[in-house]
């Protein structure tokens, strides 16, 4: 009978600690910069589109998330189009740095689309 209620005891247990196990382990957390750029010409010369993205995370960063996204249209004979972004995540406070180091995360989403318009008749 005791064996009965032991091996139940145990069933129960592995049962529900899955639903425990995660408030006893830390949360998974990363320094992450996200920077979506998107540049659309509409252009009869081909012009220029520039992105220029600089992301710098601190190495003592105890998690965040910075994200940038920013759009440039343009419609014009020649388009000139010059983007630069900077993002930055430092350290939290000093007095209470973390002993864990967090992965740094940087992800770029340049998107540039040109779309050629033709010449008009009769048009030099």
């Amino acid at each position: 009978m005791n064996l009965k209620l032991l091996s139940l005891g145990l069933f129960s247990a592995s049962a529900i600690s899955p639903f425990f196990i995660p408030a006893f382990t830390p949360s998974a957390m990363a320094c992450t910069t996200v920077d979506i750029g998107v540049q659309v010409a509409r252009e009869r010369k081909r012009g220029v589109q520039e992105n220029n993205v600089s992301q710098d995370i601190d190495r003592d960063c105890d998690g965040g998330t910075v994200v940038n996204r920013s759009v440039q249209k343009c419609r014009s004979e020649r388009c000139i189009q010059r983007r630069n972004s900077e993002q930055r995540i430092e350290a939290g406070d000093r007095g209470r740095r973390s002993k864990i180091k967090r992965p740094r995360v940087r992800v770029k989403v340049p998107v540039q689309v040109r779309i050629q318009e033709p010449k008009r008749p009769f048009e030099d």
